[in-house]
């Protein structure tokens, strides 16, 4: 699927973590959408948002379930997202 689309900035914690989430969120479902990768299959959506995510997330998933032989390897884009939903609770 190429694109002449900018990747997404990296998600910064900042000073509110959840509303940074939400906001970084709605960033990466609208970058989905804007490439079409929202009609890809799981395992494409779920493998952009691991390159996506950068460094910060990538350490606040460190306790998630998202190596592969781990027992959760069909996790679908939608269970990550929550997962990270319920690390980044509304206030």
């Amino acid at each position: 699927m190429a694109n002449n689309l900018p990747t997404i900035a990296a998600f910064e914690a900042g000073r509110n973590p959840s509303e940074s989430w939400r906001h970084w969120k709605e960033d990466f479902e609208d970058y989905l959408e804007a490439l079409r990768y929202s009609e890809a299959s799981e395992k494409t959506k779920t493998t952009l948002f691991h390159h996506l995510r950068r460094e910060e997330l990538k350490k606040t998933a460190t306790s998630f379930c998202f190596k592969p032989n781990d027992g959760c390897e069909g996790m679908t884009l939608q269970q990550v997202l929550q997962e990270f939903d319920k690390y980044f609770p509304d206030y």
